[in-house]
């Protein structure tokens, strides 16, 4: 017999088989889906979420969760800023192009329209992730690896500039083209245009 899940990891569960079902439109998501996605009846689901509102708070926690986990994962496994970065920006395109409900559900009236209620706290949880990547800027800066003339906020936006499009171009083409090594090519080019080693030589 299957060990029951804990109350956390079945709302996480449902907030996954929700992103997955994003993938196909926002207005996919119904309790009645992802429940049946899930292999629950819909009376277990309202035990976690109160209905499709309730869900899509949900996913917005779960993306909080995987950007803030990516952040912390990329300083865990490099011992330089830079490869941070670097780090950083390959497991956010990874996240994109395997979860293509992400972009869905970020661009979607229900998440950004002008009546939504859920407009400041998906600032928020995108101020904080940026939070999280300028302090690795600053880190960089304090080291002398990365041009300390350059605002930390704008190494964010420049670190995130070798993602998105690559991402975009992915999902407009149904995966069709293939982001990683675009962005890869995009950090060679991140990394001479911000770093001080280029500067050195």
């Amino acid at each position: 017999m299957s060990k029951r899940m804990n109350r956390e990891s079945r709302r996480e569960q449902i907030a996954e088989a929700a992103l997955k079902l994003a993938a196909e439109g926002v207005s996919t998501i119904t309790v009645e889906r992802v429940a049946r996605e899930c292999k629950i009846v819909p009376s277990a689901l309202y035990r976690h979420y109160r209905n499709k509102e309730d869900i899509l708070d949900g996913l917005r926690d779960l993306i909080q969760k995987r950007l803030m986990e990516n952040a912390a994962l990329a300083v865990k496994e490099e011992t330089s800023p830079m490869a941070m970065l670097k780090n950083l920006a390959l497991r956010h395109a990874r996240m994109l192009s395997d979860n293509p409900g992400i972009p869905r559900l970020m661009f979607s009236e229900e998440i950004t329209g002008k009546n939504s209620t859920r407009r400041e706290s998906i600032q928020q949880m995108m101020d904080r992730f940026r939070k999280a990547v300028a302090d690795i800027a600053e880190r960089g800066q304090k080291s002398g690896e990365i041009r300390p003339d350059i605002p930390p906020h704008d190494v964010v936006f420049m670190l995130l500039g070798t993602v998105i499009p690559p991402s975009f171009l992915f999902h407009v083409s149904d995966g069709g083209f293939d982001p990683l090594p675009q962005v890869e090519r995009n950090l060679k080019l991140f990394e001479d245009a911000v770093g001080t080693a280029k500067m050195e030589t």
